[in-house]
């Protein structure tokens, strides 16, 4: 399944990167774009679409229809997850895991070990139409080890400090001290209990393959929950 690179003629892609069909890497969004560069040992899966301008390092995973835009700079071990969008012009460090339905958009800002959960939104004006943004618009600053649950709303300008913990739903709308817990709409600030006062596992934000990821054992090896009841393929059906 892994393509040459050549194929992709403003892009430069890393050994062992695993490219699916349908896939634009380098798209040419301006006469003088630059190249993409992507690093070792990489999955990029079908529907996604990267703009030239684009820098990620090694292990960096895609899954189906991601979307980033120009002058995104990514580390090591970077995922963007199912329809997610990157709107360019953002920064992000290694080990940023964002799962599905995450829009972020330009002039973002996200520290390493960082865990984005699903449909989480960040936005880089306040008054979208109506008051112009003085100089720019400027979206958040997130710092390193950072958890951000799902469906959580992350207003302009917000800065969440490191090892800080947003909870899901949670509407963050001011800056975020270190060391935080936020939880509510709008988010209350609190110190982090003991029990999530601690780095990012490596085990999330350091991963080299997923659940479905070619190279991962067969998935009838993988545990399945019994409270679910039995397995819905008859290949599994023997298994526990």
């Amino acid at each position: 399944m892994a393509q040459e690179s050549q194929i992709f003629d403003n892009a430069i892609i890393g050994a062992q990167t695993i490219i699916e069909s349908g896939v634009q890497i380098g798209y040419r969004y301006h006469p003088d774009c630059g190249e993409t560069r992507i690093g070792v040992h990489g999955i990029i899966r079908a529907g996604t679409i990267i703009y030239g301008d684009v820098i990620a390092g090694d292990y960096f995973q895609t899954g189906h229809y991601a979307v980033i835009r120009a002058m995104v700079e990514m580390g090591d071990y970077c995922t963007v997850s199912n329809h997610s969008t990157l709107e360019g012009l953002i920064r992000m460090g290694d080990g940023v895991r964002i799962m599905s339905h995450v829009y972020i958009p330009s002039r973002t800002c996200i520290g390493n070990h960082v865990f984005i959960g699903p449909g989480v939104t960040f936005l880089n004006e306040k008054y979208p139409g109506r008051i112009p943004a003085d100089p720019s618009p400027i979206g958040a600053t997130i710092e390193d080890e950072v958890i951000i649950g799902g469906a959580a709303v992350i207003l302009p300008g917000v800065k969440i400090g490191k090892g800080s913990f947003i909870a899901a739903g949670t509407l963050v709308n001011k800056d975020v001290p270190a060391g935080s817990l936020v939880m509510g709409v709008p988010g209350r600030i609190q110190p982090l209990p003991d029990a999530l006062d601690r780095p990012n596992s490596r085990t999330l934000t350091q991963q080299k393959t997923d659940l479905w990821h070619p190279e991962t054992p067969d998935p009838q090896t993988v545990f399945w929950p019994p409270h679910l009841g039995p397995k819905p393929c008859s290949r599994y059906s023997d298994k526990t």
